[in-house]
């Protein structure tokens, strides 16, 4: 028998949208990377191992979900979540909290982002209008 919080997170992920989808994988990658700071706070190197690598994999996973024929925001993404990694793999050698935490300031900014645009697609936020700049020419 499963816990109601497994089955919460069971129907939380059979229910999801694409969008949803992705936005779970960056809430669980944060959690993980937050976990593994705590962890070497606390002196725990195993902890702190298993959550890194908890993080990383759900990275790769990311990047696997990846359409590289659609443009730029792909080939970034995919830079972005290759520096992710690499901060990582240092990280976990090193034990070095200040190197997950910009991991951590990355991919909450992409998290963010990625929650607007899911808001903007079901209607519950309105885009930002972009200012219009002008240049005068009459000096």
């Amino acid at each position: 028998m499963q816990s109601p919080y497994k089955n919460y997170i069971k129907q939380e992920v059979e229910g999801a949208t694409k969008g949803k989808l992705v936005l779970l994988l960056y809430d669980g990658a944060i959690k993980f990377m937050r976990i593994s700071i705590k962890a070497i706070e606390d002196k725990n190197i195993p902890e702190a191992h298993n959550n890194i690598m908890k993080a990383q994999n759900i990275i790769y996973e990311l990047m696997s979900t990846l359409n590289m024929y659609v443009g730029d925001i792909s080939r970034n993404l995919m830079r972005l979540y290759d520096f992710m990694i690499w901060q990582l793999i240092e990280a976990n050698k090193e034990k070095n909290q200040e190197k997950i935490e910009s991991v951590v300031k990355l991919m909450s900014s992409l998290r963010d982002a990625w929650k607007n645009v899911i808001q903007q697609e079901e209607g519950t936020v309105k885009p930002e209008k972009e200012e219009k700049q002008s240049i005068n020419f009459a000096g």
